[in-house]
C-alpha cells in the first residue's frame, strides 16, 4: 500500500482526494481520476511505498504540464491555497430555477469544500425568528415578495419587494461570510438573494451571477427539478410565477453590471461549472501574488 507523509503524520494514498484536487485545476473528473491511478501505478511500480505530499505535489505538476501548462498552474494554486489554509466564500446567484444547486454543489466538489449554504435557509431562519409585522417581506417567496409593499411605489412593484427581501436576507449572508473568513472556513452559498448591490465584498469572496435566457428550457427545468427532488414545491407555482422570476432576473444582471460581477447563462452545467472555477482560480492567483 502506498503512503502520503506530511507534517510527521502518514495516510494512505487515496486515488479520490487526489482527483478531487486536480478537478480544481480543470480538469474533468474522469480525467482527473485516470490521472491519479496512473499515478499510483507509476510509484508503485518503482517499489515505493512512502512519498512526501510535496513529492506527490511535483509529481502531479509534472504530469499536468504534459497536458496543460495552465492547468499545472492552476493546480500549483489551488495546493498553496489548501497549504496555507486560505479561506474562500464562493457566492452564486440568479433566479429560481436555473441550476444554481446542482452547479454550487459541483463548485464545492472540486474544490473540496464542505460546506454548501442556500439563501433559503437563511431566509427561512429570519422568517422564524422576525415577525411579518417588523420584516413583512421574508415571510414570502422571492418572486411574491410584492406583497408585502402595502404603500404607493412609482418603480416596479416585483422588483422593490424583492429588493427589500433580498437587502434583508443580506444582512445574514454578509454575516455568514464575516463569520467563515474570521475562522478560516470555506463556503459555498447560492441562492437568488445574493444581489451585488447588497453583499460586502472582500479579496476573499467570489461572487458570479447565473442566468438563463430561453423561458421554454426555464420552465422545462422546474418541471425537472420537481421530479428529480420530489420536492413539495408545485413547479406549476413557478411557471405561473415566470414573469415576475424574469424580472427579478433582469434586476440581478444589471445590479451584476453595476458592481462589475460576472453573469454566465447557464445552458450547459460542465462549462458553467468550468467557467465559476476558473474565475475563482483567477480570483486566487491576484490574491497570492
Amino acid at each position: 500500500m502506498l503512503y502520503i507523509r506530511k507534517d510527521g503524520f502518514r495516510e494512505p494514498y487515496s486515488r479520490w482526494k487526489l482527483t478531487e484536487s486536480i478537478t480544481a485545476a480543470g480538469l474533468v473528473n474522469h480525467k482527473a481520476y485516470d490521472l491519479a491511478k496512473s499515478i499510483q501505478r507509476d510509484i508503485e511500480g518503482q517499489g515505493v511505498d512512502e512519498i512526501s505530499s510535496d513529492e506527490l505535489r511535483d509529481i502531479v505538476v509534472s504530469q499536468l504540464q504534459t497536458i496543460d501548462e495552465e492547468t499545472a498552474e492552476n493546480y500549483m494554486t489551488w495546493s498553496r491555497v489548501r497549504h496555507e489554509r486560505i479561506p474562500i466564500v464562493i457566492l452564486i446567484g440568479g433566479p429560481s430555477g436555473i441550476g444554481k444547486s446542482s452547479v454550487a454543489l459541483e463548485i464545492a466538489h472540486r474544490l473540496g469544500i464542505k460546506q454548501v449554504i442556500g439563501t433559503d435557509t437563511i431566509r427561512e431562519i429570519m422568517k422564524n425568528m422576525i415577525a411579518p409585522s417588523l420584516m413583512p417581506a421574508v415571510h414570502y417567496s422571492s418572486y411574491d415578495a410584492w406583497e408585502a409593499i402595502t404603500y404607493r411605489v412609482r418603480e416596479d412593484k416585483v422588483i422593490v419587494g424583492f429588493r427589500e427581501q433580498a437587502k434583508a436576507v443580506c444582512t445574514g449572508i454578509n454575516a455568514v461570510i464575516e463569520r467563515s473568513l474570521r475562522e478560516g472556513i470555506s463556503l459555498v452559498i447560492e441562492g437568488v438573494h445574493i444581489a451585488s448591490e447588497f453583499i460586502e465584498t472582500s479579496p476573499h469572496v467570489v461572487m458570479v451571477n447565473m442566468y438563463l435566457d430561453n423561458h421554454e428550457t426555464h420552465k422545462a427545468r422546474f418541471i425537472s427539478r420537481a421530479s428529480a427532488t420530489h420536492v413539495r414545491r408545485d413547479a406549476q407555482q413557478y411557471i405561473d410565477s415566470l414573469d415576475a422570476i424574469i424580472r427579478i432576473q433582469d434586476y440581478l444582471r444589471e445590479s451584476a453590471e453595476e458592481k462589475g460581477v460576472p453573469s454566465l447563462e447557464n445552458r450547459e452545467f460542465e462549462k458553467t461549472s468550468a467557467a465559476i472555477l476558473g474565475i475563482a482560480t483567477r480570483k486566487m492567483k491576484a490574491l497570492l501574488t
